[in-house]
């Protein structure tokens, strides 16, 4: 939970505490630029001279993307910092480069939020719209691209662009020079152009958030809670299905399944409090969030897997991942959203990871669901033949 500053210089000492992460380009050059009109000068730049541009921000999700030898040029987001919110205002423009966290810790000093939960610590704003990184959050306000009301831009060749309703204090002097788009959801032009500055609308923060969880063994107990919460009209503000691999603190291989509610202080502990008389006993009450909320489960060089698919077809194929891979993989998903995490260890033999991805598929694919490989160690992707699916 982010703290409240209660002035000015307490938001600004606060910001100080936030490690932000600044990685040497990966690229032959790094070029650093602060403004609109400097990004569109290194495309433009790069267009003319055949050469390929890589976005950086916090290097989160670098290993999802090109790899460091097909880059010429790093284009660092660190300094496109842009900031501009009018207290009462339903929204606020933010610069690509700004860690989350930082927006945040400003944001509280006015009682809001952004209702952004990625699961990369010191994601930037803008990586996390890029790859439209969502969390839990997202059951209740979207993902950050349905959020997004507008934004500014630069197409590859340095042409600018205006998504949906973009802040003219952050925009270019002569904004009518820019290539216009209604949609700010359409992410197409990213996949080769840079994200300058995004606006985005504010919630207010809770007063209070529990969080009721309750031990799982098995997709029909996880079907059996879903529905008892739905029986009981808690209305959450997300859920989480955390299903952890062995270690040394959570030796048992029971998954753990998490709802949480928002509201007054009031409010959110009555239904907190009918959700966990719903769920039965030895169902957990608490203030703050449990191990491994909102976070990735993979680490180090595991291959990561993502799934889609509806609540229960993500609860199916957690545990068949785990009897195709005869171990207990770590696994997250937020249900409300239907998107899933796994981690593979990469030590695990080539063959049986085949197995556990083609488990998945032959599991989701009456269901409407996908899966795909975000990233892999190079020298596994070779093995057994990965290739990398998502970007």
């Amino acid at each position: 939970m982010i703290p409240i500053p209660r002035t000015l210089a307490a938001a600004r000492a606060l910001e100080g505490t936030v490690p932000i992460r600044a990685p040497i380009g990966t690229g032959r050059w790094t070029a650093r630029p602060q403004r609109l009109d400097e990004v569109a000068t290194v495309l433009r730049f790069a267009a003319e001279k055949g050469r390929e541009v890589r976005p950086r921000g916090a290097a989160t999700k670098s290993a999802w993307f090109t790899e460091p030898s097909d880059v010429d040029i790093t284009l660092s987001t660190g300094d496109l910092s842009a900031w501009h919110y009018e207290p009462g205002s339903p929204v606020v423009t933010v610069g690509a480069g700004v860690p989350l966290q930082v927006a945040q810790i400003r944001l509280a000093a006015y009682g809001l939020r952004l209702a952004l939960d990625p699961r990369s610590p010191g994601a930037t704003v803008g990586g996390i719209l890029a790859t439209d990184e969502l969390g839990p959050l997202a059951m209740k306000f979207g993902r950050p691209s349905e959020q997004l009301r507008g934004a500014w831009g630069v197409r590859a060749g340095g042409s600018l662009i205006a998504l949906g309703d973009p802040d003219p204090t952050t925009g270019p002097a002569h904004p009518e020079s820019a290539e216009r788009h209604p949609d700010p959801a359409d992410r197409r032009w990213l996949t080769t152009g840079v994200l300058v500055s995004a606006t985005l609308p504010v919630q207010p923060m809770p007063p209070a958030s529990r969080y009721v969880s309750h031990d799982v063994a098995s997709p029909l107990e996880i079907s059996e809670l879903l529905a008892r919460m739905e029986a009981c009209c808690s209305a959450p503000t997300a859920i989480e299905l955390d299903l952890p691999a062995r270690s040394l603190s959570r030796i048992s291989h029971v998954g753990t399944l998490t709802v949480l509610v928002e509201g007054s202080v009031a409010s959110a502990t009555d239904r907190a409090g009918e959700l966990a008389d719903a769920f039965g006993p030895k169902t957990g009450f608490h203030d703050v969030a449990p191990e491994g909320w909102a976070r990735y489960p993979w680490r180090g060089d595991d291959v990561a897997v993502r799934l889609d698919a509806p609540a229960d077809a993500l609860a199916s194929v957690a545990y068949a991942m785990r009897d195709a891979a005869n171990a207990p993989l770590a696994f997250r998903a937020s249900l409300g959203t239907g998107v899933g995490y796994a981690a593979l260890p990469a030590h695990l033999p080539g063959e049986v990871i085949r197995a556990v991805l083609e488990t998945c598929r032959d599991v989701l694919m009456g269901r409407g669901g996908e899966v795909t490989v975000l990233s892999a160690p190079a020298e596994l992707r070779r093995i057994i033949g990965l290739e990398r699916l998502y970007a």
